[in-house]
């Protein structure tokens, strides 16, 4: 190829994956609205649930961290009639108190619902998914809408922040009204508008288990690179023409099935052709597997976790019950009591009087252990 001559070779830009796929915690205030978004585009909630639905070890540790919270059951007491009973809908303490655990190690935080009945005392309790909620710096007014991307005006519903029956028996008749439905919000931490999950300083380790099972999935159905080159020496094509012959051989020749993907190279002339006509790909396995076990082990780290709790054996020589045992109690004390305790504490403020919630611990035996219990 003389210096005069130019190599006609494209490659596609290699796409920047932190920018274009992960999405920052940001919060940020929209001029002239009340509401402050929460993350990039406001979706930081969908990423993580986008997370939890595609990593099976994140969603392994918080759905074990539910089963822990929840332990083996719960009560609480029969106030206002119903027992166990939360709502019209029928939704039981069990499930609700499951939903608010998930949403606290999904998102670091929940949100309940509270109806007042003509009394002023709670005579309704839901469940508020955290993904749908946004709230004011203030933290004092909720917006509730279920596709932040498209909402309208008439989509988004306001809530003001609960209050406790004493407080709402100094309202007026007008704050009494507006005060009938409202949310209680626990959060982790005190210096942001939202929450903050455990594993969001391991978010790229999630995004790592992600990647690797994307890429084994690829290297499955069409071997991901490519592992041969095609030349065309006979001057290019139209663009169009050239991606509909590359779909072409793609369909028939690649696949599964097939070896591997084939790259095409557009040449003005057999002189100017690509010498290299077979690409040998380098085998990764080995790398994969460290870094896929160094991606499992920053998010048990960030869980404060130990990977037998929830049923992923280590490569140690083995894990016996007196070492469960030893393991769960420190985890149980740490991790999992203090969220059962901000739980309890909620639905106490909610009907104004201590111990309504009892959770009785997680338990391997098949009769429930009942000290420790939360209330």
């Amino acid at each position: 190829m003389s210096r005069n001559e130019r190599a006609n070779i494209s490659f596609a830009a290699i796409d920047p994956y932190v920018e274009s796929h992960m999405v920052s915690p940001v919060e940020k205030k929209t001029a002239g609205k009340d509401i402050v978004e929460w993350g990039d585009g406001n979706m930081y909630p969908d990423y993580l649930l986008e997370l939890y639905n595609g990593v099976a070890t994140l969603r392994s540790i918080i759905d074990g961290c539910v089963d822990y919270i929840a332990g083996d059951d719960v009560t609480i007491l029969p106030l206002r009639g119903r027992k166990g009973v939360m709502n019209v809908k029928g939704d039981t303490i069990v499930e609700q108190v499951r939903d608010i655990a998930k949403d606290y190690e999904l998102y670091g935080g929940f949100a309940l619902q509270i109806i007042r009945g003509k009394d002023g005392n709670p005579s309704e309790v839901y469940y508020i998914d955290m993904r749908f909620l946004r709230m004011n710096k203030e933290c004092d007014v909720f917006y509730y809408c279920e596709d932040w991307q498209k909402r309208g005006k008439k989509d988004v519903i306001v809530y003001p922040k609960f209050m406790t029956t004493l407080t709402w028996e100094t309202m007026d008749e007008t704050e009494r009204n507006r005060h009938a439905s409202s949310i209680l919000f626990v959060k982790d931490i005190r210096t942001q508008v939202y929450p903050s999950p455990k594993y969001a300083a391991s978010v790229k380790a999630c995004e790592i288990e992600r990647c690797i099972d994307d890429f084994h999935l690829n290297a499955i159905n069409n071997g991901f690179s490519g592992s041969y080159i095609i030349n065309f020496n006979n001057g290019q094509p139209t663009p169009e023409l050239q991606q509909e012959i590359e779909d072409n051989f793609n369909e028939k020749f690649s696949g599964h099935s097939n070896a591997g993907r084939i790259a095409f190279c557009w040449n003005g002339s057999k002189e100017t052709a690509t010498s290299i006509e077979q690409v040998q790909v380098e085998d990764f396995g080995e790398k994969y597997q460290s870094l896929a076990r160094h991606s499992r082990q920053q998010m048990f780290t960030a869980f404060k976790a130990n990977p037998n709790l929830f049923g992923i054996p280590t490569e140690s020589l083995g894990f016996s019950a007196e070492e469960y045992e030893s393991a769960f109690r420190l985890f149980n004390r740490t991790q999992i009591r203090p969220i059962q305790r901000k739980i309890a504490d909620a639905y106490d403020k909610i009907y104004g009087q201590k111990g309504v919630l009892t959770i009785v611990p997680f338990s391997m035996d098949e009769e429930s252990v009942t000290d420790n219990v939360v209330k």
